[in-house]
């Protein structure tokens, strides 16, 4: 597919995500911190798909990227390495792990005996530093796999 535009769009949006979470961290404003981390994850798993194929509308886009690396991991070993590939299936992991935190950090969820948890108790602050944490790792995969690329597109800013 090769999608160039769509590629730096969602690249865009998620370094725009991560700059608000990093931004939100040290004024304690964990559910704004979890919810632009998670976006931010979302977004550059989908900025890979999107060279491939069409995204789909999820927030879990794990399934996809998946499905690519397994259909494309000897051309994408070959051409990036063994640790990039390495890179994107724990970026898809990671993405698997994020997308609940979606729902949770909007409308909270409801505890094992019933009984509703707000998104601003779920949203810690260890939920924020570790979203945080995945999201500066997945940006990072996601800008090195473009980078990578440079020879037959310009990198997305």
């Amino acid at each position: 597919m090769k999608n160039t535009s769509e590629v730096t769009r969602r690249l865009k949006d998620a370094r725009a995500c991560l700059t608000s979470a990093r931004k939100n961290l040290p004024l304690e404003e964990h559910r704004v911190v979890v919810q632009n981390a998670q976006l931010c994850i979302e977004l550059s798993a989908k900025a890979v798909i999107a060279y491939f194929a069409e995204p789909l509308w999820s927030h879990d886009p794990s399934n996809q990227l998946l499905s690519i690396l397994e259909e494309r991991k000897g051309e994408i070993e070959d051409k990036f390495g063994e640790a990039m590939l390495k890179g994107l299936y724990e970026l898809a992991s990671d993405a698997e792990e994020a997308a609940p935190w979606h729902v949770w950090s909007t409308y909270g969820k409801e505890a094992e005996n019933g009984a509703p948890i707000s998104a601003v108790e779920l949203c810690t602050k260890e939920a924020a530093r570790d979203l945080l944490e995945r999201a500066t790792r997945c940006l990072g995969v996601a800008d090195r796999f473009f980078e990578s690329l440079q020879a037959e597109w310009p990198r997305p800013t």
